[in-house]
Formats: structure tokens, C-alpha cells, sequence
């Protein structure tokens, strides 16, 4: 089976190559959901069911076989991934075994109702903005010191501070903290941490911003999933900042593969505070 972060990342490659943009919602109503429970996608799943369909509702080719409908002919399902958890033996240095539990990530397919046959449509469901239980752990798992700034989330690599307004201030929990993980995810790349070369030359052109903007973006993507939170539309980034990296993304975008890997190092961080090998956060990825 194949690394679900590679799942992933192929997903949003081909989205990007089909013109479609995939951190910004298509449709108006609800968003992604199981056409068998009625329960919302989130995070990360959000990204990969992007596919212009009108309807919102997913389910599987076996759910789809046991409600007695069919897929059409030549259709091709989607990925989504879900989180699960296995039972590690680690042997302490006094002979001791102790058991933790490690979490990790698998992938599924599914389908969009439009690509079945007889199964009747479903009613659009209004989201449910409720709290998110363990996103705050995951948040401050590392320590990072979080400030508040009245209008604007960002990440100051000169205090090494993560800023955000109050969570009053978002339209929902699920956005504040889809913004937290996305200045988290600049935070990981400070010096003290994974020292990407992205954060310590941020300033210095457009093109640095918008691929540190992109691994930000994706690894808040992958957090969100893990604490079933939603991600947000778009980037809260300024106009400059948005059009610079929709310009990189155009000209390169296979360079969603390395910000992918990127990415990916920064979640492993925030959840085991391992630094993983200089393939994935030295500067020859980050150039290539």
C-alpha cells in the first residue's frame, strides 16, 4: 500500500494540474460528507474531495453495493485518509517492555453520489461548528510560546512567537485553529527546531514566501485531519502574499511535492518532537 502522505500529495498535484484549487471550497452548502452516516469530512479530506461535484455526499464502492445501487461505468473513485492507532513494545534501558499507543495514517476510496446509479439523492446538511476535542494538546504538545494580536495571525521568527487573535474573533473554532496549525507549522521550521531554509529567509523574495505559505498550508492540512477539524478556504495571507504563491504554484507546481515533504516533517515533529533527516528538511529539498 502506498505512504498515505504520498496519497495525498498526488491527489493535490493532479487537482493543480486540472486547474482546480483545492484548499477552496466549491460548493455552497455543506461541505464533503458520508452519504451513509451524514458526518462531515474534515481537514485534509476537504482538500482531496475536490472534485467539482454538486454533491456533497461520499460513501464507498461496498456501502454504495449494499444500499443496492451501482458505480457508473469507467468512473474513478477518490482517497481519503483516516487516522488509527497500533500498540508499540519498547524495551526501556532497565529490561523493563512498556506499550504506548502510535498513530498513523490510512487511506480509503470513495465516491461521489453523481457517479452512482439508483441510490436516491440526499438533502444538503448545515456544518456543525462544534468544539474540537485535543486540539489544543496538539497545539501545545511542543511548548511554543502563543501570543495575542488583535487582527492578524502570524508567526515572528525573530521572538519566536506564534501571534493569533482570540478565539472570538474566528467565524468558528474549527477556523482558529485551522490558522493555529498553520503558523505552528512556520513555527516547526524555526532554528532550534527543523531550521528550514524557507523561515530563515522568508523576507528575502516572493518565491520563498509562497513555498514556505504552501508547506504551512498543507501541514495545517494534515493537523486539522488528525483533530477532525475543518481547513479553512483560503489562506489568510494579504492579496501580495496570495498572488505570489498562486504564481509559484502555476509556474512550478511540482513543488508541492517537496513542500509536501516539508510538511510532513513538521507534522512528525509537533507529534513525536523528532527531527527527521536532513532529505526532508535540508536545504537541498527545499531548493530542488
Amino acid at each position: 500500500m502506498k505512504d498515505v502522505f504520498q496519497v495525498v500529495t498526488d491527489r493535490i498535484i493532479g487537482q493543480l494540474q486540472r486547474g482546480v484549487i483545492p484548499w477552496r471550497r466549491t460548493w455552497s452548502g455543506s461541505g464533503p460528507a458520508s452519504y451513509l452516516t451524514g458526518k462531515e469530512y474534515h481537514g485534509i479530506n476537504v482538500l482531496l474531495l475536490q472534485d467539482g461535484y454538486k454533491s456533497p455526499h461520499w460513501l464507498t464502492f461496498r456501502q454504495c453495493k449494499k444500499l443496492g445501487g451501482s458505480i457508473r461505468a469507467g468512473e474513478h473513485g477518490s482517497p481519503i485518509v483516516f487516522m488509527d492507532r497500533y500498540m508499540r513494545e519498547e524495551k526501556m534501558a532497565d529490561g523493563t517492555v512498556s506499550q504506548r499507543l502510535v498513530p498513523f495514517l490510512k487511506y480509503y476510496t470513495v465516491f461521489n453520489w453523481e457517479q452512482t446509479k439508483n441510490l436516491p439523492e440526499k438533502a444538503l446538511l448545515e456544518r456543525d461548528n462544534a468544539s474540537i476535542p485535543g486540539a489544543e494538546e496538539v497545539l501545545r504538545r511542543r511548548g511554543p510560546r502563543i501570543g495575542c494580536h488583535p487582527s492578524q495571525p502570524y508567526y515572528s521568527l525573530v521572538e519566536d512567537i506564534i501571534f493569533l487573535p482570540g478565539l472570538e474573533q474566528f467565524e468558528s473554532t474549527a477556523a482558529y485553529y485551522s490558522a493555529a496549525f498553520h503558523e505552528l507549522t512556520h513555527w516547526t521550521g524555526g532554528r532550534p527546531r527543523l531550521a528550514r531554509p524557507e523561515i530563515a529567509e522568508y523576507h528575502i523574495g516572493q518565491e520563498i514566501r509562497s513555498r514556505e505559505e504552501l508547506t504551512a498550508e498543507i501541514g495545517a492540512a494534515y493537523l486539522c485531519r488528525l483533530c477532525s477539524l475543518d481547513s479553512p478556504e483560503t489562506v489568510e495571507n494579504s492579496v501580495a502574499y496570495i498572488q505570489s504563491w498562486l504564481r509559484v504554484l502555476r509556474d512550478n507546481p511540482k513543488w508541492v511535492l517537496q513542500a509536501s515533504k516539508q510538511a510532513r516533517a513538521a507534522v512528525e515533529f509537533i507529534l513525536t518532537g523528532q527531527v527527521p533527516s536532513k532529505e526532508v528538511t535540508g536545504h537541498e529539498a527545499a531548493t530542488a
